[in-house]
């Protein structure tokens, strides 16, 4: 018998060596920690963001599975006592909470593959704050894990130099088009990253004893930071990076071996590596303009654009009215700024910008949480300070846990203080639980063991025994279960997304509808997201305008055609609104279906319409584009007067709506009321002399009337007043155009071509006055004046959104 069962604990030792689930856990996440900064993918929808979340929750759920297998095969786990994984426990359940109350479940507990504040973003974050904690209680895999962050880290900034001094893409694909794109996301994303790996290599060289090697590649890393830093110039980060070098400087020169080898602090114990660190920082925070003539160089000038600190905080005061307790739900910033957005915000040229987050992800939780969610975050970073205190202070050195702690807390300033994309947002969890390892593997927090078995004092007899064995393995399969099917869940939403891709770019190329519309069907299938179903229904238009135009179509199959197709259209657009009502952009598309078969006099197609777009309205109700869309339904029916009242709804909202302002005059005009018009206008602009809403509708009826002197005159006084009037600008353009002034024309539509770069009408008229042409030539009509809407669309002006989902 003791032959055989030591026959047998030698197969048992000779499986482990080849098949170890704890180590294969531990190399999964190595694998997730080198490969998430570097990894994109090849789609046309958020490639970098998409690509960190295929790499973080396959990484995650990789290492659950393998975990758990651990676990099982040994029939006990270790977790740290801690305070901080009870506080991130209850993040979980309150997010949890937030979002089956959220009144939309699927936006707030999933959302989409890439969405950041979702509840299983929150969830798989928290695992692998709590895998981190366990799988690096040693100072061995510490190094390896700061080891391949660093490697992975120099990767993304050989890509960057190549990219962007030589404009060599590594990656074939065409998802880096500009000098600013990068394999992190955002441009102050790969600025903050940057900082981060700067602050650690920074730590490592005044805190650790290396050897000249390890040196001389810490001092690489620290100068391709600071490089990488100062092509993207982000202000926020040299500042919050100078504060934590000045941290490190103090902690340097009063660190207890310092003082035990020298008296005093002599002139040698001040020239450190972090003072020359500190002393380039003020220098690049003081003299921006050094920093700015390397980005014109570079031309890696960026601008961001997000909710002032005042403008969340109101937005989440208005939010909490009616759900203190628990928030809107997570992921639902968004709909709460179109909600309750500043009314100033309708006067700038963001006014139709949609942010998915305010000032930071703090005080926009505050508004998406509740009351619970924002505590449960305080309580959660105050334990988290508080450890950070103790290991700094503590008598005993401990060098990994400082450095930890110091870059989780860097990685955490940004999560508080702006908004950062996945990858920065997961690292702050990661290296949080590195830092919780350390301080378990030193000493300073204690271990708890559950075992598999049963606590053996209350364990009499070997059925219970059996019992307790057989509850806790029938729990560890559900869990292995779980994760596999989380696995399974998330490899649809991945090919979903990508079906989504391959449509958009699919129909750019070809134009073919049927083609196009089987894989977003493919993609709708996988992953039900609204945003797929409006790209169907917006097809489906595409469908029947060309079923109306054909006329090779015999009378009975285009009939049955277009009945068809309308039925799908309608049946689309009506999920993406069931789907996810809070989006304004579902109830416009729906209200654009029956808006489009309102013209052939289908019975009650105008009411729906107008139904769809009153529905818009309540969801985003400082939006003037429902009430030009209802206002198009009214001229369609022939009803002007409700038009009216529509259009100056809108500009109530939106003063200088340039669509409103162009469809009043096109009213004045057919109702033969021009020159009144034209005197009323001129009476209140009299009274309104910066109202450059005014001037462009007193230039518009001054252009229709071809009085092209007082136009010029009225559009001069409206760009003067508000420069990035591309509308004005345009019809400007022309006049000088009209009157001879060639190089003054070339120069309104140069500008206007700088917002509107994929415009194509604005790029002919600037090659036909290149060339000495008439603007216009070639143009098809109507002319500008007499089209239903103005030459330059608001919605395509750029509204600097947030460049996390690229």
């Amino acid at each position: 018998m003791e032959k055989e069962t030591e026959i047998k604990i030698e197969i048992n030792k000779k499986e482990r060596k080849f098949f170890n689930p704890e180590k294969l856990a531990a190399f999964f996440f190595y694998a997730l920690v080198f490969l998430m900064p570097i990894f994109a993918l090849p789609l046309a929808v958020a490639p970098i963001a998409s690509g960190k979340a295929i790499v973080f929750y396959g990484g995650i759920l990789l290492t659950a599975f393998f975990f758990i297998l651990s676990a099982l095969a040994k029939k006990s786990i270790k977790i740290p006592k801690s305070a901080l994984l009870i506080s991130c426990g209850a993040i979980v359940l309150i997010w949890l909470a937030s979002a089956l109350f959220s009144g939309n479940a699927n936006l707030s507990l999933l959302g989409k593959l890439y969405d950041v504040d979702t509840f299983s973003m929150i969830f798989a974050v928290s695992l692998a704050l709590f895998f981190g904690s366990i799988i690096f209680q040693s100072e061995k895999r510490t190094m390896v894990f700061y080891l391949l962050l660093f490697c992975s880290s120099f990767v993304v900034f050989l890509f960057q130099f190549l990219h962007l001094i030589f404009g060599i893409n590594i990656i074939p694909f065409n998802i880096f088009p500009y000098n600013t794109s990068n394999l992190i996301g955002g441009w102050n994303d790969f600025s903050i990253f940057f900082g981060f790996v700067g602050l650690l290599s920074l730590v490592f060289l005044e805190t650790a004893n290396f050897g000249k090697g390890m040196k001389v590649f810490l001092f690489v890393i620290l100068l391709m930071s600071f490089l990488a830093m100062m092509s993207a110039n982000f202000f926020n980060n040299w500042v919050i990076f100078g504060v934590f070098s000045l941290l490190v400087f103090i902690m340097a020169l009063f660190k207890s071996r310092f003082r035990e080898q020298a008296k005093g602090v002599g002139a040698k114990n001040f020239l450190r590596v972090s003072l020359f660190v500190l002393a380039a920082v003020i220098f690049f925070t003081l003299f921006k303009g050094v920093n700015g003539n390397i980005n014109d160089i570079l031309k890696t000038s960026s601008t961001e654009v997000r909710p002032s600190w005042l403008a969340t905080l109101d937005i989440a005061k208005q939010s909490l009215k009616n759900n203190a307790v628990l928030g809107t739900g997570p992921n639902t910033f968004l709909y709460d700024w179109l909600k309750f957005k500043p009314v100033a915000v309708n006067g700038t040229i963001f006014w139709n910008a949609r942010f998915s987050s305010g000032f930071g992800y703090l005080p926009s939780m505050v508004a998406t949480t509740g009351i619970l969610g924002i505590v449960a975050i305080i309580f959660f970073l105050a334990i988290f300070l508080n450890y950070g205190r103790k290991a700094v202070f503590y008598k005993k050195e401990n060098t990994l846990a400082v450095i930890s702690f110091l870059g989780a807390a860097y990685l955490w300033t940004f999560v508080v203080l702006y908004t950062p994309g996945l990858l920065i947002f997961a690292l702050a969890f990661i290296m949080t639980g590195v830092f919780l390892a350390l301080l378990t593997n030193a000493g300073k927090i204690g271990v708890a063991e559950i075992s598999f078995s049963g606590p053996l004092r209350q364990i009499s007899s070997e059925a219970s025994k059996t019992k307790s064995r057989m509850v806790f393995m029938f729990i560890g399969i559900i869990l292995l279960v779980g994760t596999v099917s989380a696995t399974y869940f998330y490899s649809r939403k991945f090919l979903a997304l990508n079906n989504y891709s391959q449509s958009l770019v699919l129909f750019e190329k070809s134009g073919d509808i049927d083609k196009t519309g089987k894989k977003l069907m493919k993609a709708a299938k996988m992953d039900k997201q609204d945003e797929y179903y409006r790209a169907l229904s917006e097809l489906g238009l595409i469908s029947l305008n060309k079923i109306v135009t054909n006329k090779d179509l015999p009378a009975d199959k285009a009939a049955a055609m277009f009945q068809d197709s309308l039925s799908a259209t309608i049946a689309y657009a009506r999920e993406a609104t069931r789907l996810n009502p809070a989006d304004p952009a579902n109830w416009m598309q729906l209200g654009r279906v029956y808006e489009s078969i309102a013209a052939f006099k289908v019975e009650k197609a105008d009411e729906a319409a107008l139904n769809a777009y009153a529905e818009a309205l309540k969801v985003s109700p400082l939006d003037p584009s429902p009430f030009i869309a209802a206002a198009r339904v009214a001229m369609q029916t022939k009803k002007i007067d409700d038009a009216r009242g529509y259009l100056q709804s809108a500009l109530n909202i939106k003063p200088d709506f340039a669509d409103a302002l162009f469809m009043l005059s096109q009213i004045e005009v057919q109702a033969g009321n021009l020159k009144e018009a034209i005197l009323r206008m001129e009476q209140t602009a009299a009274v309104s002399p910066n109202n450059f809403g005014i001037f462009f509708q007193l230039g518009l009826l001054q252009y229709q009337n071809n009085n092209f002197n007082a136009a010029r005159t009225a559009f001069e006084r409206t760009v003067g007043l508000n420069s990035d009037y591309a509308n004005a600008r345009y019809f400007l353009g022309l006049i000088y155009d009209k009157q001879g002034l060639k190089e003054k024309a070339i120069e309104q539509f140069e500008l206007i071509q700088k917002t509107n770069p994929d415009n194509g009408e604005v790029n002919k008229i600037l090659s036909n006055l290149k060339n000495g042409q008439s603007a216009l030539a070639e143009i098809a009509p109507p002319a500008p004046e007499e089209r239903e809407k103005p030459p330059i669309s608001e919605k395509d002006q750029p509204s600097l959104k947030k460049s996390k989902k690229k």
